[in-house]
C-alpha cells in the first residue's frame, strides 16, 4: 500500500480564542499547549513512515507563517496549496483531491485540522491503518471520539451496525447540543465526538463530490487548472472565489452514503475556547491554569495567559484573563466560548487588534510596530539568520534603516554594501531595495516609515526567495 498522504486544513479566522489568536494568525500558529504551535505539533504528527509528504491548504493571507513554522521544523518537504479566499471545507478539499488525482487517483488522502491537540499519537495511529482498508474499499471513513463527558462544544456522529471489525456505519450526525441532550448521547453509548478527521480516496471524495455537489468541484478544478506552480507551492486561481461556501459536512458527509466511523480514544481536544485549554491544562491546588508571568493571589478555577509582562489577579474565581502587547480579554470561564463575538465586533468596527498583533511574523523573521502617526511609521525589523527580504520598492513612502545589532547587506539602487550596529542608511521613495541578514546571529534594526501612505500593501516585489511574487 502506498503511504497516506495527509491533507491538513490550515485556515482559520482567529476569533475563537481573541486575542491571542487574530484573523491575521489564528490559534493554530501559536503554542498555546506545550512548547510548539498547534501546527507544528500537527506537522510532526504526520511524519513517520505511515505518511507521505503532506499538502497543506493554507489561506494565502497565512502562507507566509506556514512556510517560517515548516522551515523550523526541519522535518522534510510539504506542498501548500493557497487558497486565494476562503471557502470553508468543501472547496478546499474538492482541490486537494483534484490535485492528488493527478497523481493518482486511489491514492488514501487523510484530512485533518491542524489546530486540534492530541496525545498518544500511536492510538491513532493504529485507528489510521484500520481506516485504510475500508477506506480502500471506496467509503468515508470518519474518526469519532470517544467521548470523555458531555460536550455541548462538540458535533457528534450517530454510528449503527458493524461494517468490519473496527468500524461502524453512521446513522446520522447531531450538531452541537445543548447539555441535556449531550448527556442522553453520551449515556446511549451510540455517538461519538466529530473530530473532524475524514480518510478516503482522492477518487472516492471526488465521485461523491460530483454526486452531491458539482458546483463546488467544478470551481476548485478550474481554479487548479489555471493555478500557478512553483516551489512546492501551487496558488490557485482567483476563479476559486466562485465557489460555494460550504463545509465538507454540508458538501458531503450528510448526504453521502458510503459513510463509516472509527471510534478510537486518544488524547483529544479541538481548543475552541479559552475554558478548553483550561480543561486540559496542569491545574494548581486551587484549580488554576496559568501560563506566562503571572501573580495568583485567592484565585480559584480560572485560565490566566500572561504574554510579555506581570499579570496579576487577585480575589476572583472562574474567571479568563488573557494579556497580551495591545489588547487584554476578561471574561467569565462559562462565557469564554462566546470571545468570537467581542473578535466580529472588532472587525466589524474595523479595529486592528481584531486582525493584527503588535508583532507580526514573516518567512525571514518578524517587524513590531513601535510608533504610528499619519505620515510615519517605526517598526523594530528582527531578520533571522540566512533571513532576506525581497527586492522591492514602494510607491508612497521613503525608508531609514538604523542597525542595533548583526550584520546586515543592503541593496538600494546599484550600491550594495554592508552596515553594523550603529550605522544608518536612506532609502528614497522609489528606489529598489533589499535588507539581508549575513551574520550569524538575528540582525535588529530600527526602520523608520515617512510617507502619505504607510500600508504593507504598498510593496511591488521584483525577486523573493519565498515565493511570494503573483503573476497576474
Amino acid at each position: 500500500m502506498n503511504s497516506i498522504i495527509p491533507v491538513l486544513m490550515c485556515g482559520g479566522s482567529g476569533t475563537r480564542l481573541w486575542p491571542v489568536s487574530r484573523s491575521s494568525e489564528p490559534k493554530q500558529f501559536h503554542a498555546l499547549a506545550g512548547q510548539s504551535s498547534l501546527f507544528q505539533q500537527t506537522v510532526r504528527r504526520f511524519r513517520t513512515e505511515q505518511y507521505a509528504e503532506p499538502v497543506i491548504v493554507v489561506n494565502t493571507n497565512h502562507r507566509d507563517l506556514a512556510l517560517r513554522e515548516i522551515g523550523q521544523l526541519h522535518a522534510g518537504a510539504a506542498r501548500l496549496l493557497v487558497e486565494p479566499c476562503v471557502r470553508s471545507t468543501g472547496p478546499a478539499i474538492a482541490a486537494a483531491a483534484s490535485l492528488i488525482a493527478e497523481e493518482d487517483p486511489d491514492r488514501l488522502m487523510l484530512v485533518a485540522p491542524s489546530d486540534h491537540v492530541m496525545e498518544q499519537a500511536e492510538i491513532f495511529s493504529e485507528a489510521v491503518a484500520q481506516a485504510a482498508k475500508a477506506a480502500q474499499q471506496g467509503q468515508i471513513v470518519l474518526f469519532g471520539i470517544r467521548p470523555t463527558q458531555p460536550e455541548t462544544g462538540f458535533g457528534y456522529i450517530e454510528i449503527g451496525e458493524a461494517f468490519d471489525d473496527a468500524s461502524f456505519k453512521v446513522r446520522g450526525f447531531v450538531e452541537k447540543p445543548a447539555r441535556a441532550v449531550a448527556e442522553t448521547l453520551v449515556a446511549g453509548e451510540r455517538h461519538l465526538w466529530n473530530s473532524g478527521i475524514f480518510m478516503f480516496t482522492a477518487r472516492t471524495i471526488l465521485d461523491e463530490l460530483e454526486r452531491h455537489a458539482p458546483d463546488v468541484l467544478a470551481c476548485a478544478r478550474h481554479a487548479l487548472a489555471l493555478a500557478q506552480r512553483g516551489n512546492d507551492t501551487i496558488r490557485l486561481a482567483a476563479e476559486f472565489d466562485t465557489a460555494p461556501v460550504i463545509s465538507i459536512d454540508y458538501a458531503v458527509m450528510e448526504r453521502s452514503d458510503r459513510l463509516v466511523c472509527i471510534p478510537v480514544s486518544p488524547e483529544w481536544r479541538d481548543l475552541g475556547s479559552w475554558s478548553a485549554l483550561w480543561d486540559i491544562g496542569s491545574k494548581d491546588g486551587n484549580g488554576n491554569v496559568s501560563r506566562g508571568d503571572t501573580l495568583l493571589q485567592d484565585v480559584r478555577d480560572s485560565y490566566v495567559h500572561g504574554n510579555s509582562r506581570l499579570v496579576a489577579v487577585m480575589g476572583v474565581e472562574n474567571v479568563v484573563v488573557i494579556d497580551t502587547a495591545d489588547a487584554v480579554l476578561v471574561s467569565s470561564l462559562d462565557q469564554a466560548q462566546n470571545v468570537g463575538r467581542l473578535a466580529a465586533e472588532l472587525a466589524a468596527s474595523k479595529r486592528s487588534e481584531a486582525a493584527l498583533h503588535r508583532k507580526v511574523r514573516r518567512p525571514w523573521g518578524s517587524y513590531e510596530s513601535l510608533r504610528v502617526g499619519e505620515t510615519f511609521q517605526v517598526k523594530h525589523i528582527v531578520v533571522d539568520v540566512a533571513g532576506r527580504l525581497s527586492l522591492q520598492y514602494h510607491h508612497h513612502r521613503s525608508e531609514h534603516w538604523t542597525v542595533v545589532s548583526g550584520t546586515a547587506r543592503v541593496t538600494v539602487g546599484e550600491k550594495v554594501f554592508v552596515m553594523t550596529a550603529n550605522e544608518s542608511v536612506y532609502i528614497p521613495k522609489g528606489d529598489v531595495h533589499r535588507l539581508e541578514n549575513i551574520g550569524d546571529e538575528e540582525l535588529h534594526l530600527i526602520e523608520v516609515q515617512c510617507g502619505t501612505y504607510l500600508g504593507e500593501d504598498d510593496i511591488v516585489r521584483l525577486e523573493d526567495q519565498y515565493d511570494r511574487i503573483v503573476t497576474i
